[in-house]
This record gives structure tokens, sequence and C-alpha cells, in this order.
């Protein structure tokens, strides 16, 4: 098996993971919301509510499988022509298009499936006359047992690793060659050389510190997000949402760090010729390939904000607070009146922003620069 079709099947099983944990986010949510819509928690069970969640996993599981068949055969052909064919920069072209389209279209197949039941679920709403006869929250919890998240200072181990990545690339690169491949078509083939200099060392140090500063931000957000606690059983609920946050930041953490350290250190490894491309290759989809498993198991095990932890409390006929209206296709966040910047999603797992916050869009402009001075910071030592 080559180096180029390794990586295709590492590429279709990525997809296809993550159109299984789309196609099951429905059960990972609170039992008093469905398809981003509140209704009772008695409801939850609502024959109705089962078939739409059903055929909106049914309908991902189809797209998913469908591109992720698609793409491995466009790849077989491609492959097979690529090592023969004059116009293997087309191949690639065409192979790049089909990895974005089957990275993308199911994700825009579930938003576009989950607005179509959401409207389903609001109709069911409105013909049933649910709706909140008071409006609660909970302003602070006294629950001392409540898990906490990992603090941002266990960040710093990213300190010793981009350290440890610079000592390695100083002590590998007097016997580096004088020419080092730094692309490969997908046939793996080398079609670009670069000539050895201080460049080699600093782009896999940019991009760890980049890797870093992503990790890092989604620490910060997890921290600093409005607790998801249920008025009706505040103290379950702040526990369970405490182990769920406290779960995703020790996963952002390890993960992070591993994945962040092998890919900048196989980098120079590669560079310096001591690693093949095939072996480059496995580490990294063993890396990634156990962190997505990771974020798969912590949405089955906790749910999220927690709501599988609580599965045993006893269900509640009543919809305490109601702020679907501030749910903008249900998955932006627009209040003005809320002072919260960052808090649970409505339909997935993790955090979103408060959009009616102009701090929200400062960061993302913000996060957003940086990316293009990474990219061109690569091009420029590249």
């Amino acid at each position: 098996m080559t180096d180029s079709l390794i990586l295709m099947v590492f590429l279709v099983a990525i997809i296809f993971l993550s159109g299984a944990l789309l196609a099951a986010t429905p059960w990972f949510m609170k039992k008093g919301e469905c398809f981003a819509v509140t209704i009772p928690e008695s409801a939850q069970a609502d024959e109705r509510f089962l078939a739409f969640r059903k055929r909106y996993a049914a309908a991902v599981l189809a797209v998913t499988l469908i591109c992720a068949v698609a793409l491995g055969a466009v790849s077989n052909v491609a492959l097979g022509k690529m090592g023969s064919a004059p116009d293997s920069d087309s191949l690639s072209s065409i192979l790049v298009a089909a990895i974005v389209a089957a990275a993308t279209i199911p994700l825009i197949a579930s938003f576009a499936l989950m607005l179509h039941y959401r409207k389903r679920v609001e109709a069911i709403k409105r013909e049933e006359g649910w709706k909140a006869e008071r409006d609660e929250a909970v302003a602070l919890i006294g629950f001392e047992e409540a898990p906490v998240p990992p603090s941002l200072a266990w960040n710093v181990v990213y300190v010793p690793i981009v350290l440890i990545t610079l000592a390695i690339g100083l002590a590998l690169y007097p016997s580096t060659p004088d020419l080092v491949p730094t692309h490969f078509d997908f046939a793996g083939n080398v079609n670009q050389w670069t000539p050895k200099g201080p460049a080699l060392i600093a782009f896999p140090l940019l991009f760890e510190v980049f890797m870093a500063v992503c990790f890092i931000f989604s620490h910060w957000m997890a921290i600093r997000s409005k607790k998801d606690v249920d008025p009706a059983r505040p103290a379950i609920s702040a526990y369970a949402y405490g182990a769920f946050a406290r779960a995703e930041c020790i996963l952002l953490l390890v993960g992070g760090s591993v994945l962040t350290a092998v890919l900048g250190i196989v980098m120079i490894l590669m560079m310096a010729e001591i690693l093949s491309m095939l072996v480059t290759i496995a580490l990294i989809i063993v890396a990634t390939l156990i962190l997505v498993g990771a974020t798969i198991a912590i949405s089955v095990v906790y749910g999220q904000s927690g709501s599988r932890l609580v599965k045993r409390l006893e269900e509640n006929g009543d919809i305490i607070t109601d702020n679907d209206e501030h749910w903008k296709a249900g998955v932006f966040y627009w209040n003005k009146d809320d002072a919260s910047l960052i808090l649970p999603k409505r339909f997935g797992v993790g955090w979103t922003m408060n959009w009616a916050r102009p701090a929200a869009w400062l960061i993302v402009g913000g996060f957003t620069l940086a990316s293009i001075a990474f990219v061109a910071a690569c091009i420029f030592l590249m």
C-alpha cells in the first residue's frame, strides 16, 4: 500500500467518524431540548421526536457514506493515473476538491436537516401549547463538590514541547541534507525542495506555536463559559456540567500537547531523513485518530453539558426557562441582555459565543488575522 493510499484511507475514516458524530448529535443534547427547541423533559420520549432523530441520523449517515465512498473512488482513479500522467498537478487539484467536498457536504447536510426538523419541532410545540410559565435561572450554585476544569496554567506544557523541538532541530541541523523535500504530491513524489536554512527549524516551531494558541483558546473558552445549570436540579446539573467541562479541558490539554508535539517533531525528523514519509503519515494518523476517538468517547459518556450524566433524574413536565428566540437558526446565540460571552452550544457538543457581544466579533476577527499571518509566515519561510 503506497503512502498516498494510506493517507486517503485515513481521510475517508476521519470523514466517516465525523459524520457518525454529527448523526448522533441529537442524542447528546439535554433532555429539555430537541433540535435546538426547548420542550418539556417528559416529551423527550414522544414518538414524533424519536422519529425525527432517527430520520436525521439515517440521512446524515447516508450522506456521509456516499461522500466517503465517492472520495475513495475518486482517489483510487486519480492515484492510479498520477504516477504516469503528465498533468499530475491537475489530478492533485481534483483530489483536493474531492477532499474538501467530502468534508463539507455532510456538515451542510446536517445543518440543513437540523433546520428542517427544528421547524417541525417548533410546530409541534405551538400545537401542544408548551411555553414557560415562569423564567427561572441560577445565579450562584453553592455546590463545592462540583468538578473544576484544570486551570489555564497547565498550558505551560507547550513551552517544553517547543523547546524540545528546537533542541532536536538544532542537533539534527548539521546532518540535514542541503536540499530538503518540503512538498509532495498525492502519489508521494517530491515536487518542491527547499535549501537548508534557519527556516527549516523555524517552520515546525511556528506550526507548534499556532497549534498551541488554538488549543489554549479552546481551553479558555471552556473555562470562561456560562455554566449550563438546570434551575430545577441545580446541584446535580452543576456537577454534571463540571464533569463535562473538566473532561473536555483535560482532552484539550493532553490531546493538544501530544498532537502538537507529534506534528512538530516528525516534521523535523522527516526533513532530516530520519523518518520516511510512510512512518510520518502513520504517526500523524495514530495521534489524530486517538484524539478523534477520545472526542467521540466524551460525547457518548457525558453528552452536551453533561446531559447524559443526569439520565436517572426524575423527569419534569414543566418548561422552566425558554430562550428559543435567542438562538438564531438553532446554533447562533444572540442576546444583548445576556452578559455572558461564551456559553454551551444548543445543538452540538462544545461551546459557542454570544454574537450580540462586540467582544465575540473582536475575538473572531483577531483569530482570523492571526491565521492569515500564520499562513503568510509559512509561505515566507518555505
